[in-house]
């Protein structure tokens, strides 16, 4: 089973691929249903997979509260009891920081192993910093990164194991920009609304994965002082509503070609 948070549809793509490569389902975490990995497990040695965008040079915070409590025990007990090939995807646009060691970290606290950590160099989403109004150079991207989506998929199919994620940067250094940096991303004060642009579809408060916003009087609201820092609202907004400072209208929206996410 191949298992995914996505804001903008990159880590669905990669782990859409994947498992269709692998012949293996695809679920995201915030979909996940024990039953169906009881029953994947119950059939024998299987894969246990996760991809997610990089944050801070860590994981994001959804994945992080996934892994601290999902109920992932009965992968532990498959048929035979062998327990599964674990690997973790990282999506990033400029580094994959340390996002394996915490990968690794919060799935040894859960009794699982992680035997192998890949990388796949996707458009940096995080609009108040990255440029993403050069439509041609985010598909160069793209294309790349179908390449990179290939290797990952030979190495899974081939249960290769280490560390193989590109671009790293030093384990204290990330482990001080997640601490600090992250809250600083989280934090919702910086949303703002187009309340001209709006058309109060209500997409994004059904679609925030923190369930920070609400709709008022035909308005978004972020009612928490911090969410999950995806951008999920203001990407996936239909008429491009929200930003998030003031260079959100230069920089642009994004959302992977395919596949869509359907939050």
């Amino acid at each position: 089973m191949i298992l995914y948070f996505s804001a903008t549809g990159n880590s669905e793509h990669v782990a859409r691929r994947i498992a269709a490569a692998t012949d293996d389902k695809v679920v995201s975490i915030e979909r996940f249903d024990v039953e169906a990995l009881r029953l994947v497990a119950t059939e024998g040695p299987c894969q246990l997979g996760f991809v997610a965008p990089v944050y801070a040079w860590g994981l994001p915070i959804p994945m992080i509260e996934f892994l601290k409590t999902a109920d992932l025990s009965i992968a532990a007990g498959a048929k035979g009891g062998e327990r599964p090939y674990t690997f973790y995807v990282s999506t990033y646009g400029s580094t994959t920081g340390q996002s394996a060691k915490f990968a690794r970290d919060l799935l040894h606290e859960r009794g699982l192993e992680l035997h192998a950590a890949m990388s796949v160099k996707m458009p940096d989403t995080w609009t108040p910093l990255f440029d993403l109004s050069d439509h041609q150079k985010v598909e160069g991207i793209n294309r790349t990164a179908e390449a990179q989506i290939d290797a990952v998929i030979d190495a899974v199919r081939e249960r290769c194991t280490g560390n193989m994620m590109r671009h790293r940067v030093p384990l204290f250094a990330s482990c001080a920009y997640h601490a600090f940096g992250l809250p600083r991303m989280q934090q919702t004060s910086k949303f703002a609304v187009d309340a001209g642009r709006c058309v109060g579809c209500g997409l994004c408060a059904k679609r925030c994965p923190m369930a920070a916003i609400e709709m008022r009087d035909g308005l978004p609201v972020w009612t928490k002082p911090e969410c999950a820092a995806c951008l999920r609202c203001l990407h996936r907004c239909p008429k491009f509503a929200i930003s998030h400072g003031k260079r959100t209208a230069s920089h642009g929206q994004y959302r992977h070609p395919k596949p869509g996410v359907r939050m």
